[in-house]
């Protein structure tokens, strides 16, 4: 058996490319404007888009169902740049406890990283990981599978789960809603840090 490679099931693309992704994609008007605002901040970087390939491996890995308004999302337009780190201007929603604008980046890469953490938020919050404050879990964000026609993003601290399975309290209490959808989320980027460590920041 040969070793998956993700990357092959990337496809890049400079800003026009991108733009061109978003207006060809049936996604609901105000993910479009999201992405839109997106490219426009960050003309000179490139855009990644996800084939159904990659997708359907996500699921394979993690022995779970994404939701088909996620599965659309990301092979449209899922992040910028690959190994990228991105920062936020702040969330859409109030109710997270975490403040912005701050100097933390999200590194965005779906999936549970290992057994432990897809027992705590699968089986006891059925929530799917999809990012996280880079070398942290103090903020990490994900999508409900519970209710799999919710496109809104959740927030939550890693220990703040593992405390509610201690108390024998509900884990899905922790989760706050705090983007419309994963399209709110990239739009909402305003700062890029490049593999290199280079920063990019927002052009407008």
């Amino acid at each position: 058996m040969t070793d998956f490679s993700e990357d092959q099931y990337r496809i890049t693309g400079d800003a026009a490319t991108a733009a061109s992704w978003v207006e060809d994609s049936g996604l609901p008007d105000e993910d479009k404007a999201a992405l839109r605002r997106l490219v426009g901040r960050f003309p000179l970087l490139r855009f990644v888009r996800e084939r159904d390939a990659l997708l359907d491996h996500y699921e394979a890995v993690d022995h779970i169902a994404l939701p088909a308004w996620f599965r659309e999302s990301r092979s449209t337009l899922a992040t910028i740049e690959p190994y990228s780190h991105l920062r936020i201007d702040a969330f859409r929603f109030d109710g997270s406890p975490r403040e912005f604008p701050g100097d933390e980046y999200y590194e965005i890469s779906p999936g549970y990283i290992n057994s432990e953490i897809r027992e705590l938020l699968f089986d006891g919050a059925h929530a799917y990981l999809i990012g996280q404050w880079f070398g942290t879990d103090r903020s990490c964000l994900a999508i409900d599978l519970e209710n799999p026609q919710d496109r809104r993003i959740f927030e939550f601290a890693m220990e703040d789960m593992y405390d509610d399975e201690a108390e024998n309290r509900p884990l899905r209490e922790s989760l706050a809603p705090v983007f419309a959808s994963y399209a709110d989320l990239l739009g909402h980027i305003v700062e890029v840090r490049l593999p290199d460590g280079h920063v990019v920041a927002a052009a407008n």
